[in-house]
């Protein structure tokens, strides 16, 4: 799926639920909140920063698939207050600044009927490290900014090194009382949104 291999596993749970084991299958409508992150052998000097993306969102109305983008948290530092290992991971003071905005948090929306694929990653934050431009399209919450994200494109412009920790799980979405049993459309097509970002030379693609 990507072109790295994340030196080790992302904790991820949801309020009421059982910490995460890579490709656990997990009702959606348990997903509605942010969950409870952390991991190993982070630092408490140190920033972090997160993405939250489904692989497998068809466009509304389309059979073209399309990477969403759930949520995007930059500035995440370790609770070092609480006892460790592991380390809880929460925004920093200055989780506001202006040159390092946040994408807010969109809860899983998959169609009932539907298995979709729902990828954390965690990078170091550089120091210096500004949200590239190219990107800014990406902060309303709706299918029109956040369909077509390329998270390796955003990567090199960036200038991140490789994620540090990774996990995801299988979102499930069975059909409630009133929900349609339609079988959705296999997609046709998979599509990224073209940004024009200047290229770097200082990131791992």
């Amino acid at each position: 799926m990507f072109p790295w291999t994340p030196g080790q596993q992302l904790q991820i749970r949801y309020p009421g639920g059982q910490w995460m084991t890579p490709g656990m299958e997990l009702d959606i409508r348990q997903t509605s909140v942010i969950p409870e992150i952390s991991s190993m052998n982070l630092q408490c000097n140190k920033k972090y920063m997160i993405f939250f993306i489904d692989l497998d969102a068809i466009l509304p109305g389309t059979r073209i698939q399309s990477v969403i983008l759930h949520w995007y948290q930059p500035n995440l530092m370790i609770d070092c207050t609480k006892p460790s290992p592991p380390s809880s991971l929460v925004p920093g003071q200055d989780h506001g600044d202006k040159h390092r905005p946040a994408a807010s948090y969109i809860a899983p929306r998959a169609p009932p009927n539907t298995h979709h694929r729902y990828v954390y990653l965690l990078f170091g934050q550089p120091p210096a490290y500004q949200f590239p431009d190219c990107f800014s399209h990406v902060f309303p919450e709706t299918v029109s900014a956040r369909a077509g994200f390329d998270i390796r494109e955003f990567v090199q412009a960036a200038g991140l090194d490789p994620p540090i920790g990774m996990n995801y799980f299988i979102g499930s979405h069975g059909p409630a009382e009133g929900e349609t049993t339609t079988m959705p459309q296999s997609p046709t097509t998979t599509s990224f949104r073209s940004v024009d970002c200047p290229t770097r030379t200082d990131s791992f693609v």
